[in-house]
């Protein structure tokens, strides 16, 4: 999860080296979560001796056997006249067209080998030109031309390929509204007139009326996952629909579209920018009214800072992140794990560049929250770093604090502690009668007292002054210090 952090947070690929045998397996996690969000990442596990292949030898494992269905590509070494070219590939691999992990295999005696190196050239992934852009582009203007409520959708993949600004300089020239993705959040500045906030089973109501009103829908750079679809995709039937991704796996897939165009989303604003310049001068394109009228949609959803909490106002999930938003400002990198923690981080805080949040939002993992804020710290030193923990998760992963203690990498850790597991204890509420398994935690831990054995510094916070408090003397923090800050909820 570190490696992914790292790369999410940089935009450069990160790197993991373990063992064999159980520490190759304890990546398999980890490796699957980056291939769900589409993060590049390099693992590198260590085998044993070729010689002991196939031999059931102790701690061997076919770890590209197992991660064969979570990756881009694996490689197996077992010559260490191969292994430089591999690690080259690899990198390239990783992050070429759709980012994602690449498991490389060494067999342990290679790495005793010695051999001549030969420095070749920096391999960086690439963009492709993909065959009918041009004319599909060409499609797609025409599409926007004839349409009068036009609504852009921005996915993950707009984070990936750096297409914050061409995206925000699409929609702000022609006024077109956008809804962002959970994994989209930060394309477009949460503060831009523009900007609807998130679609989706969780999204905003401005978000939900825009998809079901629009007459035409430009989806660039997202899955059509069931989380932005919810149980069906009804809604679609009134709009016309157009897919755009770099992977071309995904188009037609959970969605039937009426144009389907794989392209590098940077490159596909760029060119319908320019493109749509052209065709409609002397002839303005006008959306001003259907623009107006989602603005005034939003109505409750507009993003509300967090500076009319009076102190004493008792802590709920939304409140500690509008807090930890406000005071934390911008510039700030905020991860989470998953769960109601992350329903409220995504929504609560206007995200306003691209790369502030990173959370797991294919494959949802528990647990993945602290490790990704870690190396996002790690690769980006200067920004302040907060990670939102449901006590479930914590409990998880409270041990690498140590971990961020040891490495001088000052995270904030800022914990929901409710003392349930809140969106799976909600479903068995409400889809089985409260009849609840496994989802109320014992609560006579005590966070705070476990945090600084860590040497951690840790607050217990009960209402808005304690934890705004708790959150300044962290934010000013000079040296390399740890912060846990527990959020009684009520």
């Amino acid at each position: 999860h570190a490696a992914d952090g790292y790369a999410r947070a940089t935009g450069r690929t990160g790197v993991c080296l373990v063992t064999s045998g159980p520490g190759a397996t304890n990546l398999v996690t980890g490796i699957a979560t980056a291939y769900m969000d589409s993060s590049p990442v390099v693992a590198i596990t260590i085998n044993v001796p070729v010689g002991s292949l196939g031999r059931d030898s102790f701690q061997e494992i076919d770890i590209a056997g197992i991660t064969m269905p979570v990756t881009k590509h694996n490689f197996i070494v077992k010559d260490i006249s191969q292994l430089a070219d591999v690690i080259r590939r690899a990198f390239r691999v990783a992050a070429s067209g759709r980012p994602g992990p690449v498991l490389v295999d060494i067999a342990r005696d290679v790495t005793e080998n010695v051999f001549e190196f030969e420095p070749a050239p920096q391999s960086r992934g690439t963009v492709p030109e993909y065959p009918g852009f041009a004319s599909g582009v060409g499609r797609i203007a025409t599409a926007f031309l004839h349409a009068k409520r036009p609504l852009i959708v921005a996915g993950g993949g707009c984070i990936r390929s750096g297409a914050g600004a061409s995206l925000s300089e699409f929609a702000g020239e022609f006024g077109i509204p956008v809804v962002d993705t959970m994994m989209g959040r930060g394309a477009i500045a949460g503060s831009s007139p523009f900007s609807l906030g998130m679609g989706g089973e969780y999204g905003t109501k401005a978000a939900a009326r825009a998809m079901s009103e629009c007459d035409l829908m430009v989806a660039v750079g997202c899955r059509f996952s069931d989380r932005l679809t919810g149980e069906n995709c009804e809604f679609l039937g009134n709009c016309k629909l157009v897919h755009i991704d770099i992977d071309k796996a995904e188009l037609n897939k959970n969605v039937r579209a009426d144009i389907a165009l794989q392209a590098d989303a940077d490159k596909f604003f760029k060119a319908i920018l320019a493109t749509l310049r052209k065709r409609s001068a002397g002839k303005p394109v006008d959306y001003t009214k259907w623009m107006k009228s989602l603005t005034e949609a939003k109505g409750s959803d507009a993003y509300v800072g967090s500076r009319e909490f009076a102190g004493d106002t008792p802590l709920t999930g939304d409140i500690v992140a509008r807090v930890a938003g406000d005071e934390a400002g911008s510039e700030a990198i905020f991860v989470t794990e998953v769960g109601e923690c992350q329903i409220s981080a995504v929504n609560a805080i206007s995200y306003e560049r691209p790369g502030s949040l990173i959370t797991s939002g294919g494959l949802g993992t528990m647990g993945f929250g602290l490790g990704a804020a870690i190396g996002a710290k790690a690769g980006c030193p200067e920004r302040k770093v907060i990670n939102f923990a449901g006590d479930g998760s914590f409990r998880m992963n409270m041990a690498e604090i140590m971990t961020a203690v040891t490495n001088g990498l000052p995270v904030i850790e800022i914990v929901f502690d409710n003392g349930i597991l809140g969106m799976v204890h909600t479903m068995q509420k409400d889809r089985f009668g409260g009849r609840y398994v496994a989802t109320e935690l014992d609560d006579s831990f005590d966070y705070v007292s476990i945090a600084k054995s860590l040497k951690a510094r840790a607050f217990d916070c009960r209402d808005v002054k304690e934890l705004r408090a708790a959150l300044r003397e962290a934010l000013k923090d000079k040296d390399s210090n740890v912060y846990v800050i527990v959020c009684h909820l009520t």
